[in-house]
């Protein structure tokens, strides 16, 4: 609880709220109740040393008609030593001590006083009226003493401070959480997004003012080197279109020279194909339902490899997906197993748990799903690819895809396989769920 802000908060604003009530409390006591209990005990002790004087002069007979007298009043209460209290299940509270302190302190006719409750909580003081002692009661029957009243005003604004915290740290959450959120989905390749609001208290509108100009930046500079690569990209495609054209014309002596400048042509044809789709993303391409059988033969075909690899995908398995993106990024990973991996291969298709897979799966060693995930860094190379024909986006673009189609890109190595796997879901699903089981490519 104290690890979050808002439990550090409702207990603060909670030991604030009662050290201020605990500080009040005392310095009510201080300077409203003690003054007053001395001043109620200046008068009663003036009132018992009138009442003795008068009782002192009253003839024995007529003293009982004015005990009755006083008696009826209610407020004072006088019992002659015979009929003493019974004894009550309390002690005095801390201001009727003080009180009791404070008369002893005033009268004159006794050195200590001597108490007593009854079964109605009343105080009871033993003092010496007339030259009798009488038991005499200046106070009504309390249903609580001041400490309980003390106890439940405490109670009661430990509840009014928990629940105003708690309101108040919703309201604070609000915006926070709605920060947390934007950042969690903030994407800069997408360009439909809307900034935070910026109402509420300063420093809160402060915090997403400085966000919206952050991704304002992240935006302007995710465009700019889109148009960088899709600009360079383009722009090389003509002369390297004549350069082929040339080479067809060419009538050299040299055939390997001619098939080796042509193999570079196709090369540098391949890696500004990367970096256009790279640059373009996938977002933006339709959604289609697709059958994904025949889907994988024509990657295959088209890698070029259509008798070295097997399909296994269920006959009618199909998924709403961006064709295009999905090829590309199959296709990538097909590229990486024919080049890197070992026969035999064969690519998949498995549908569960609401999730669809589609893995390529190879005979090879491969690499350990940390090593693999580090190299879908965009021009990220493994060792034996730095002296290949690669950019090191194949694992970037494919991660991208699946990301476009609310899934992730996911890495498998078991005895004598390696498998490159993309997850997403199966239709119309979220791209936060995750299945409850995950089928095995062997």
């Amino acid at each position: 609880m104290f690890r979050r802000l808002a439990g550090r908060n409702v207990v603060l604003m909670v030991v604030v709220v009662l050290a201020g009530q605990l500080v009040a409390g005392l310095l009510v006591m201080a300077l409203v109740v003690g003054p007053q209990v001395e001043r109620v005990a200046n008068v009663t002790a003036d009132t018992i040393s009138a009442l003795s004087e008068a009782m002192a002069s009253t003839p024995p007979g007529e003293r009982n008609a004015m005990l009755a007298r006083i008696n009826a009043g209610g407020e004072l209460a006088i019992r002659t030593a015979a009929e003493a209290p019974g004894s009550g299940r309390r002690f005095p509270t801390f201001i009727e001590r003080r009180f009791t302190r404070a008369l002893a302190d005033r009268l004159t006719s006794q050195s200590h006083l001597v108490w007593r409750t009854d079964e109605r909580n009343r105080l009871w003081i033993r003092l010496a009226l007339g030259g009798n002692d009488y038991w005499v009661s200046t106070a009504p029957p309390q249903a609580r003493g001041a400490m309980t009243s003390l106890l439940i005003s405490f109670a009661s604004a430990f509840i009014v401070a928990v629940a105003g915290g708690i309101i108040l740290q919703r309201r604070l959450d609000a915006p926070l959480r709605k920060l947390a959120r934007a950042v969690d989905d903030f994407e800069p390749e997408s360009a439909n997004e809307r900034p935070l609001d910026t109402s509420g208290p300063e420093e809160v509108a402060a915090v997403a003012g400085a966000f919206n100009r952050m991704t304002a930046r992240l935006r302007e500079q995710e465009a700019e080197r889109a148009l960088m690569l899709g600009g360079v990209s383009h722009d090389l495609r003509t002369p390297l279109t004549r350069l082929r054209l040339c080479l067809e014309m060419m009538r050299a002596d040299d055939t390997e020279l001619e098939r080796t400048a042509l193999r570079q042509v196709d090369r540098i044809e391949t890696m500004l194909a990367q970096f256009l789709d790279f640059a373009r993303g996938f977002e933006n391409e339709p959604v289609e339902r697709r059958e994904l059988g025949p889907l994988l033969e024509r990657i295959a075909v088209d890698a070029g490899a259509g008798d070295e690899v097997d399909i296994d995908a269920p006959a009618g398995l199909a998924a709403r997906i961006r064709p295009d993106a999905l090829s590309r990024a199959v296709g990538n990973l097909l590229a990486n197993a024919l080049r890197h991996g070992a026969a035999p291969i064969r690519m998949e298709a498995r549908e569960a748990g609401g999730r669809l897979r589609i893995a390529v799966v190879d005979s090879g060693q491969g690499i350990s799903p940390l090593d693999a995930a580090a190299l879908t860094r965009p021009f990220a190379r493994g060792n034996s690819a730095r002296s290949g024909d690669g950019t090191g986006l194949g694992l970037a673009i494919a991660e991208r895809v699946a990301a476009a189609h609310g899934g992730c890109l996911r890495f498998e190595r078991t005895p004598g396989s390696f498998a490159a796997m993309i997850d997403i879901p199966s239709g119309g699903m979220s791209g936060d769920e995750r299945p409850e089981s995950e089928p095995e490519f062997r």
